[in-house]
């Protein structure tokens, strides 16, 4: 391949494949171009496999560096590879970085001469209307709600940052660039998830700063060690220091060190001033009426900071530690996370959707439950145990630990990276990317545990059955069992959605033979059920605590919306059988069925709303949907036989 002497920014690359040199079935095929940095291109990809096509991003080398730099740069570049591959070692991997996808290099020939131009495939993070990067939901949230993040949601984008930053430390690399542009974000409310991306400067400890005249870092976030003017060792505390740098900017919406002239770069990272969190208008309200907590915050910060290397926590986990009380101490005082819905753009008519199959169906197993992070990737319980969905294929996950390896039945997500995995014996167990780390019995041990929703630390709920018992509702509050509430008049539940901070919508089928949805209120130890039209059974619920919102979906295409204390039935037309409801981020309704999906924008209470089928496919996906993952201009959905399928919102 030739690349012209003037192309730097490899333009003459889209459109070309890339074959993958660890799978000879696997290629990459370039498109358009994401960023440009000083030592590499960012370009979206499409995955070509025989089990299906994926986006990803593939980052290049920019011809420059290689020619300034020759095998170091090569040699770097495969080192953070196998450095950052062991972090896929683990089933399921961490979900605060970037996942590594593959790696080689590009022969080419520049100016007559031949050139290797390294690069890496990374997992591609579909940001949403919020922002891909954390400067861009920063900047959303001051834009939608006048303040930077509040208490709550910049403690779990903390507790993402710091989990990530200690996975990449305990491989050993140093990111050596960390900062609000280099951190990708996805998800929304209590599902955001935060990963730490860019690693083109990334190096295993111990390597020098520079690269071939290449100073690394950027101002206003690089530790004093880092500009290259004494020989501290570069260590997990250069990063400490840019990981402090960014909290600031996410609680603040302004840089820590603002930089007015070069000399600032060298001086302000030296001087012992440090920024208060007091003094920004647009800190938030929450944080600002606690002066203790601004104070503690302050000296973390300012700790973090140190010229002194030794004067800073060591590790990303230790800095945490030191900010995380003073956040939970207000956020526990706060009202709800003022984390805004993205304002939903005119509804995609069906010609703007692009769709792709992602896997192809796997009809060794059957997709039972699915369990999705903030991220796309998911966790499902099948009836040959449990599998992990990574963006581009599915993983066997290790079953050890597990007190019913056989008698797998739900998934529920709790946390990003941690899943409650429940199943025969009255038990569930916490899974997260260390294995099982928690197992919960209940107080009825004939019970087979179907569904959970909810959180252990606060409100739990889970479908039991058992021989000869109708199901059951089992409630925890705070870990603590409520009394159990058998539903005397149901034959069969389906599935079960939370909806507010304490009902959750229950579907299924009826003793008497109909479709049965209801509202559950544990605290209450009350089930309402509501008025449905006569359909043989609700097959899949769905819900959106924050807006109060609820969908249930079942035969004949019957559909209700469930709003505050309003029920709204409402049609999708064709008679098709839904197996699969979601609700996106922005309160739009997603329905599923064998071979097809449709969608439905947000309408007020009652009015009539019309159900445009957006995808249909006879061929290759004709299982029913078992479950989607839904934002705003993105879908993901899981058939009973593992396939699984993506479709985007092309263009503005």
């Amino acid at each position: 391949m030739q690349i012209p002497t003037q192309d730097d920014d490899l333009a003459c690359l889209t459109g070309r494949d890339v074959p993958s040199q660890l799978r000879g079935d696997v290629s990459y095929r370039i498109g358009r171009t994401l960023g440009r940095g000083g030592m590499s291109i960012a370009f979206l990809a499409a995955r070509y496999a025989p089990e299906g096509q994926a986006p990803v991003v593939i980052k290049i080398v920019r011809p420059s560096v290689v020619r300034a730099s020759g095998e170091h740069a090569s040699l770097l570049v495969r080192k953070e590879a196998v450095a950052l591959g062991r972090l896929n070692e683990r089933v399921p991997p961490t979900p605060f970085v970037v996942r590594l996808v593959d790696a080689g290099a590009l022969p080419a020939t520049r100016a007559n001469r031949p050139i290797e131009l390294p690069w890496l495939a990374l997992e591609y993070v579909h940001g949403g209307a919020s922002g891909t990067t954390l400067s861009e939901r920063v900047a959303h949230s001051v834009d939608t709600t006048g303040a930077a993040f509040d208490p709550r949601r910049a403690a779990r984008a903390i507790e993402c940052l710091a989990a990530g930053l200690g996975a990449v430390h305990e491989v050993g690399v140093v990111h050596r660039d960390l900062k609000p542009d280099n951190v990708l974000c996805c998800g929304s409310g209590d599902d955001e998830i935060f990963k730490l991306a860019d690693f083109g400067i990334a190096r295993p400890k111990g390597v020098a700063a520079t690269l071939a005249g290449f100073r690394v870092g950027t101002p206003g976030y690089a530790a004093p060690e880092l500009l290259g003017t004494d020989n501290t060792e570069i260590g997990m505390y250069t990063d400490v220091f840019a990981l402090a740098a960014t909290f600031f900017g996410l609680l603040t919406g302004e840089p820590y060190f603002r930089m007015t002239s070069p000399a600032d770069e060298y001086l302000l990272p030296r001087a012992p001033e440090r920024r208060s969190v007091r003094d920004v208008p647009t800190t938030s309200p929450e944080l600002l009426a606690s002066e203790a907590a601004c104070r503690g915050i302050d000296r973390v910060l300012a700790q973090a900071t140190s010229a002194r290397p030794e004067e800073r926590p060591q590790s990303a986990e230790a800095l945490a530690t030191l900010l995380l009380p003073w956040l939970r101490l207000e956020a526990r005082k706060a009202r709800p996370s003022r984390h805004s819905f993205p304002v939903l753009p005119p509804a995609a008519p069906a010609e703007r959707w692009s769709w792709s199959t992602l896997q192809l169906p796997r009809p060794d197993r059957v997709v039972r439950g699915v369990a999705w992070d903030g991220d796309g990737t998911c966790m499902a319980a099948t009836d040959r145990g449990l599998s992990f969905w990574n963006g581009t294929s599915w993983l066997d996950v290790p079953l050890a630990g597990l007190p019913f390896p056989e008698g797998i039945r739900f998934v529920q997500r709790v946390a990003p990276g941690a899943w409650m995995v429940g199943g025969d014996g009255g038990t569930f167990a916490l899974y997260t990317t260390q294995g099982v780390e928690e197992v919960t019995r209940s107080t009825d041990p004939a019970a087979r545990f179907d569904l959970m929703s909810g959180d252990l630390d606060r409100i739990a709920v889970v479908v039991g059955t058992a021989e000869g018992r109708p199901p059951t509702l089992y409630a925890m509050v705070a870990r603590y069992w409520l009394r159990p509430l058998p539903l005397a008049d149901v034959a069969i539940v389906t599935s079960l959605a939370r909806v507010d901070a304490t009902r959750w919508l229950v579907t299924g089928r009826g003793v008497d033979g109909a479709g049965y949805a209801a509202v559950y209120a544990p605290l209450d130890w009350e089930v309402r059920r509501i008025a449905t039209p006569p359909v043989r059974a609700f097959l899949a619920a769905s819900g959106q605590p924050d807006a109060q919102l609820g969908l249930a979906a079942g035969a004949d295409g019957a559909v209700v919306w469930v709003e505050g204390d309003r029920a709204t039935n409402e049609v999708v037309a064709g008679g098709f059988d839904l197996s699969a409801a979601s609700v996106d981020a922005a309160g739009a309704g997603w329905a599923g069925a064998a071979g097809h999906l449709w969608t439905r924008r947000p309408a007020p209470p009652g009015a009539p709303g019309a159900w445009p089928c957006v995808w249909e496919n006879a061929a290759q996906l004709t299982a029913p949907v078992k479950s989607m993952f839904t934002d705003v201009g993105m879908v993901i959905a899981v058939t009973a036989d593992g396939g699984v399928l993506l479709g985007r919102v092309e263009g503005p």
